[in-house]
Parts: C-alpha cells; structure tokens; sequence
C-alpha cells in the first residue's frame, strides 16, 4: 500500500487544538485498554454518548493514523499522517464535529512519491468538495464561505450500533 502525505493546518486556539489531540489521546487509551473512556472535554463536543459516537465515526477498529501537532507562537494546528496511513474516511468527519465553527477547511493529501498529484478537500456543512486543481481551492473556500448562513453545532449521531466483539 503506498504512503500518503496529508497537508492540513488550521488556525485555532491551544483549546481548539486540544480537541484533537483529545480525540487522538483517547484512541491510544482504547488501544491498551477497552474500558477508557473519553476525557470530560470530548463529552461537551460529542455528548453523553461520546465513547460509541467517537468510535463510529473513526471506524473503530482501524487506526485514526493521524496526529496534531500545536505551534503556540503562531496558533496554528497542523495534522499529519501517522506512517503514511491517515483515516481519509474520518478526517472530514471529525473535522466536522470538532471545528463546526471553522467551516470550510481545506486540506490536501497525496501519495508521498508523487506530490504533484495531490487531491484537496474541502469540508463544509453544505457539502465536501474534492478537487486536483489547488489553484481551484481559494475560489471554493471564499464561495462556501460566502454562501454559510454562518456557524451552526451538528449533531448528526451513529444510525446504527457498533460491532461487538462476539459479532
């Protein structure tokens, strides 16, 4: 399977950036032991239900295989693939429900031995776009911006259970 490289910054406060490594930290909580449960400030994003929402919208049991790192002088949050294997299928999702107020965001994700190939995403509450054409992704973003009715909190919750392990 090739590596892929994922490009993503966000501008956000310490607190924002906190949200995701939360959600990371807990994920290798759960990998060593099956009863942790969320920190308290996961609860406030994903509800009561934290634990079952987080893990069906990760796809539990594959691996999240991205991480967050935080620069305080700049404020700016940069998500990186975990051995070249992000969760392509939950970063839009995730994004969603932790940043509702930063919509849209755009992000970039290409095979690492072939950067000029790079696919962009960008996830808003109207819709997600995915383009090869960066120079394409200031145009959208400005149009999704302009066309948001402003920031709103979703709560689209899991429709169906989780597996259990007997299943």
């Amino acid at each position: 399977m090739p590596s892929h490289t994922l490009s993503c910054e966000l501008s956000c406060t310490r607190e924002e950036a906190a949200r995701f490594a939360a959600v990371e930290l807990f994920l290798a909580d759960l990998a060593h032991d099956p009863a942790a449960q969320p920190p308290g400030e996961l609860h406030a994003v994903f509800g009561a239900n934290a634990k079952p929402t987080i893990l069906g919208l990760v796809g539990h049991p594959e691996p999240l295989g991205i991480t967050c790192r935080y620069d305080r002088d700049t404020g700016v949050m940069t998500l990186l693939a975990i051995d070249g294997r992000p969760n392509l299928a939950a970063l839009p999702v995730l994004l969603l429900w932790l940043y509702p107020e930063k919509l849209p965001i755009a992000y970039s994700v290409h095979v690492t031995e072939r950067p000029q190939l790079a696919v962009w995403t960008i996830v808003s509450l109207q819709r997600i776009e995915i383009t090869q054409h960066a120079d394409e992704v200031p145009a959208l973003l400005e149009a999704l911006r302009a066309t948001s009715p402003g920031p709103r909190r979703i709560d689209p919750l899991p429709t169906r259970p989780l597996p259990r392990a007997d299943d």
